[in-house]
């Protein structure tokens, strides 16, 4: 249920200061804690909707512009969120992935038609190619809409790969001083040109591997699935527990076509199915390879949270710097939430009785009650009067509603 909006939390306010240096204006660090707030606390992500609950609120305009026209850079505000991260995390890693939001509407600023691996079909939308910081919390980092080169959306015949991306997603990571020693990705991003470019930022990376790619095994390349067929029917793997599920894993350092000297772990499940994992480490073993990488999964989470929580879905902007903003915006939200969550005693006992992903939600709503309650009480029949006025007028301005009622 949606509440009226008449104070921020005070984790909002009192996390906002680190970015104060980043607006000209008192009332754009205002309009920073307004999208902080309403991403947390909205059912409906669209702007006017978040201008609405808020109990004092000026036309939906004025927060429009603050996406679409202000002066504040994203490079600044993502490289405080790192230092945020950075501050609660002792290191981590970093998962790369992309995924699809469906959209409708012609106009809206790069939508077009994508395949959808996991539902067999296209959809019309955005792919966004986007990263995330796996640690004791999980934090979404940096996101780009990926415009394909036919696209309408691509101008200036400028386009840029999902690799390529990704390449640029992670140099501005290790630029801002990001803590992280490892790069974990799923098979689609196994690119020679990727790879080389994480070890020349002196990172280590860990992706699964399509079985049809090829090994060196005596004096013959051969594909993955007959090697690892081979290896497994001679024996020698150890049982490795990752969760509640036991798997058959044994790591072999090998050549491997276009991708070079590299560490291979390979995994077969109590179904007898066969994945292969590539690392750059040589030194790693079974356990280490396999942790590391079932953190893949943690990307999943912000994408689900992404979608429904953080408004991705409901965004209709039409420019491209607007759409840009938004996604920063939406990760920002995500992050403070994430650590005030972790650093709270009281997310910490609700999270013993039992772990849901509204949680961390509906504990901050808990103290927006209280705000309520107390302003309507501390305001007498006037704080009331405003209430009802910011619920009746959500999409005007509420200063003066009250002269013409």
């Amino acid at each position: 249920m949606e509440l009226p909006i008449v104070q921020f939390p005070s984790y909002v306010e009192e996390m906002s200061t680190e970015f104060t240096h980043l607006f000209d204006q008192k009332r754009q660090l205002t309009h920073f804690k307004q999208f902080m707030t309403g991403f947390v606390s909205a059912e409906k992500k669209t702007i006017a909707h978040m201008n609405g609950l808020f109990t004092f609120h000026s036309n939906q305009s004025n927060l429009n512009r603050f996406i679409t026209d202000a002066t504040w850079n994203e490079y600044g505000m993502n490289k405080v969120k790192i230092n945020l991260i950075n501050q609660v995390e002792s290191g981590g890693i970093v998962i790369l992935d992309d995924y699809i939001v469906e959209k409708n509407g012609s106009e809206i600023f790069g939508a077009d038609w994508h395949w959808d691996h996991a539902n067999n079909r296209s959809v019309w939308g955005w792919q966004i190619a986007d990263s995330v910081f796996s640690g004791k919390g999980i934090y979404p980092l940096l996101s780009s809409m990926y415009i394909k080169e036919k696209s309408r959306w691509n101008k200036y015949n400028d386009f840029t790969s999902k690799i390529e991306l990704q390449m640029d997603q992670l140099s501005m990571l290790v630029d801002m001083k990001l803590v992280f020693s490892c790069v974990v990705m799923d098979k689609w991003y196994f690119s020679k040109k990727l790879t080389d470019h994480i070890e020349f930022l002196e990172k280590n990376w860990i992706v699964q591997s399509k079985s049809n790619r090829l090994v060196r095994s005596n004096g013959k390349w051969i594909s993955l699935k007959s090697f690892g067929y081979k290896k497994v029917n001679q024996g020698g793997f150890k049982v490795i527990t990752l969760g509640d599920q036991k798997y058959l894993m044994k790591v072999f350092t090998v050549t491997m076509k276009k991708a070079g000297r590299v560490r291979l772990l390979i995994s077969m499940n109590q179904h007898g199915n066969i994945n292969f994992y590539v690392s750059n480490n040589l030194a790693w073993d079974e356990l280490t390879i396999a942790t590391q990488y079932s953190r893949r999964w943690d990307i999943e989470v912000w994408h689900r949270e992404g979608k429904g929580d953080f408004g991705l879905k409901d965004c209709r902007l039409r420019c491209e710097e607007g759409v840009s903003r938004y996604l920063t915006l939406s990760t920002v939200a995500d992050t403070l939430l994430e650590i005030i969550s972790l650093l709270s005693p009281v997310y910490a006992m609700l999270k013993k009785q039992g772990y849901t992903p509204e949680m961390k939600h509906r504990w901050i709503l808990t103290e927006m009650v209280g705000q309520l309650i107390s302003f309507a009480y501390k305001s007498e029949g006037m704080g009331v009067k405003k209430i009802i006025e910011g619920i009746l007028y959500p999409y005007k301005s509420t200063k003066n509603v009250h002269k013409n009622t």
